[in-house]
């Protein structure tokens, strides 16, 4: 119930956007402290995440919160909240010229993350785009 109604209210207006093309690719490493903390991709109109064998072998840290199972691979259709919130909403005009100047399509999850989500001043984590 609490994941269904997290779906619901995390996006806000501006933010209205789906992965498209299906064709689509992206990978991300994601990283603190200059360790690779996790994978994030989508492929096939699909999202995954996993932790590194890295990270799962250190006894001493904790997971993400969104992510609580270190040894679960997680798939979804939709971009989960916590990479989400690196997407700025698309309705202001600072932000639409970056996306025309890049030439990538407003509604496009995966490249507007690689666009904007390497480093966000709401979690200490950066997500590296890999292709």
């Amino acid at each position: 119930m609490i994941n269904a109604l997290k779906k619901y209210f995390w996006k806000v207006e501006g933010m209205e956007y789906s992965d498209i093309p299906s064709s689509n690719t992206a990978k991300f490493n994601l990283i603190y402290d200059a360790k690779v903390i996790g994978i994030l991709t989508y492929e096939n109109s699909q999202w995954t995440f996993e932790y590194s064998k890295e990270y799962q072998q250190n006894p001493v840290i904790k997971p993400i919160l969104d992510f609580p199972d270190m040894n679960k691979t997680y798939k979804q259709k939709e971009l989960w909240p916590f990479f989400a919130t690196r997407i700025p909403t698309l309705n202001q005009p600072f932000h639409l010229k970056k996306i025309n100047k890049a030439n990538i399509a407003d509604n496009n999850t995966a490249s507007l993350l690689k666009l904007f989500g390497n480093k966000t001043i709401t979690n200490p984590f950066l997500l590296k785009a890999l292709f």
